[in-house]
């Protein structure tokens, strides 16, 4: 499997895709797009952060890093799970940014004690209140505890309930847990290589006010591997498109049921490319079809 770093390594215009992120970033002006949250008064950035690796191995330095650039252009949301959950939530202590990150916290399915407990420890880590979002990787567990799930958000643990997980398998029971009203949220994959979710699952997130995080948005490195050696189509600057990997973000943000596309590296320049699909336009539904023959073209 290709990764970016390898692509940019063997492009032949390498050191070009290299610096171009920088260079474009200066020429972006005011804040991130955000989008509001369904159901609530709240917006998010529509790029964020995901699980990353410096996160769940408590590098802090290189965590600094990542969300120091997160803050610095506007973003909010970050993924986090077992280690990463504390590691955030220190670095959101020392940088007094509990009001500018959405932080989403994901837990294990048991009952309602246990749930508390975990939660607890999680908020003492990120500096005591209610979780912004309590998220598990369970759909069917979810299904099974939708009591206790809601119970935490009554009882003023979390604000947002949710459930994530990357596979198409998995959208009948998040379709279940939406059409019953359990979930504020939901994270699921979407991209030109997993166009899936354009059917059914994002139609019936927008019907149903429900909030939607994407994740995968580069098919853990598979996009790279399908673009390597491709230049940038000229036309990608209509939708103000500076790199391969805002191509493939931006195509995303450009559904309307989409609230924010995450992206997942320890490489702050590639955090820095990455963030820069927030600014300018995005494309509208002729030109996705384009971007979408293209990219399946290259398959």
């Amino acid at each position: 499997m290709l990764n970016r770093r390898d692509f940019i390594r063997n492009s032949a215009v390498g050191a070009l895709a290299a610096a171009a992120p920088a260079l474009a970033w200066a020429t972006k002006p005011g804040p991130m797009l955000a989008r509001k949250l369904p159901g609530s008064d709240e917006s998010l950035a529509v790029v964020g952060l995901g699980n990353a690796r410096p996160f769940a191995a408590g590098d802090l330095e290189v965590s600094r890093q990542l969300l120091d650039l997160l803050m610095e252009r506007g973003g909010g949301y970050v993924d986090t799970s077992g280690r990463a959950r504390f590691t955030i939530g220190q670095i959101m202590a020392e940088r007094n940014a509990h009001e500018q990150l959405f932080l989403g916290s994901y837990i294990d399915v048991g009952d309602l004690a246990s749930m508390r407990e975990e939660v607890k420890s999680v908020q003492d880590g990120q500096g005591g209140g209610a979780l912004d979002l309590v998220i598990t990787r369970s759909p069917q567990g979810m299904l099974a505890r939708r009591e206790e799930f809601q119970r935490l958000r009554e009882d003023g643990l979390t604000r947002h309930i949710g459930v994530g997980r990357p596979n198409k398998r998995f959208y009948p029971q998040i379709t279940e847990l939406i059409n019953a009203g359990v979930v504020d949220l939901i994270q699921i994959n979407y991209s030109m290589l997993e166009p899936d979710a354009a059917d059914e699952i994002l139609p019936l997130a927008i019907e149903n006010n429900i909030a939607v995080i994407i994740n995968r948005a580069f098919v853990n490195g598979d996009y790279f591997g399908v673009i390597k050696g491709q230049q940038l189509p000229d036309w990608a600057a209509e939708f103000d498109c500076d790199s391969w990997a805002q191509f493939s973000l931006k195509y995303i943000l450009a559904h309307p049921a989409v609230t924010c596309v995450l992206t997942e590296t320890s490489n702050p320049r590639h955090a820095v490319d990455n963030l820069g699909a927030g600014y300018g336009r995005l494309p509208d539904k002729k030109m996705q079809a384009r971007m979408l023959k293209l990219i399946q073209s290259l398959v």
